[in-house]
């Protein structure tokens, strides 16, 4: 597991709380300097702690009403799945794709506007060399969507 320090965890924390405040404020939280953490949050950034910041969007108010999860069972062949992970990688629709252990080979989570648009993607993906069967499952509703939450878990800091 990675070595964080205590200010680190302070500063990783306020910026999954609210990554748009500014970097005063996350100072004035965390009991450092200004200066101290814009270090930090470059360090973050640089050594690859934090990726990226983004905003959170709502696909409904952008018409995509239909969110789903498409699992797939692939041909075992290397050259196969490399050749389908590009083309999948390269689906506007599709917002995650990974790789599963278990009855499926892998699993593509999608956001598009209609069930018309999702049967063409569904099909697109049958389409492609060494798919076998999928099964789909769209959304009915979210209950949670908190990707950050075991991440505040790892880094709250113990009393001890």
């Amino acid at each position: 597991m990675l070595k964080i320090k205590d200010l680190e965890k302070k500063i990783i924390l306020q910026l999954l709380e609210g990554g748009r405040q500014p970097v005063l404020q996350i100072a004035e939280n965390v009991g450092a300097t200004r200066q101290t953490v814009a270090k930090k949050i470059d360090q973050f950034c640089n050594s690859g702690l934090i990726s990226h910041f983004s905003p959170k969007l709502e696909p409904e108010k952008f018409g995509l009403g239909i969110q789903a999860y498409v699992f797939m069972s692939e041909d075992s062949r290397g050259d196969l799945r490399r050749e389908n992970e590009e083309v999948i990688k390269g689906l506007p629709q599709v917002s995650e794709f990974h790789r599963l252990f278990g009855k499926y080979d892998s699993i593509v989570k999608v956001l598009v506007e209609d069930k018309k648009e999702l049967t063409k993607l569904v099909q697109r993906l049958h389409k492609l060399s060494g798919i076998g069967e999928t099964e789909t499952f769209i959304v009915h509703s979210t209950i949670k969507d908190k990707p950050e939450d075991p991440f505040k878990k790892v880094l709250t800091i113990s009393d001890k």
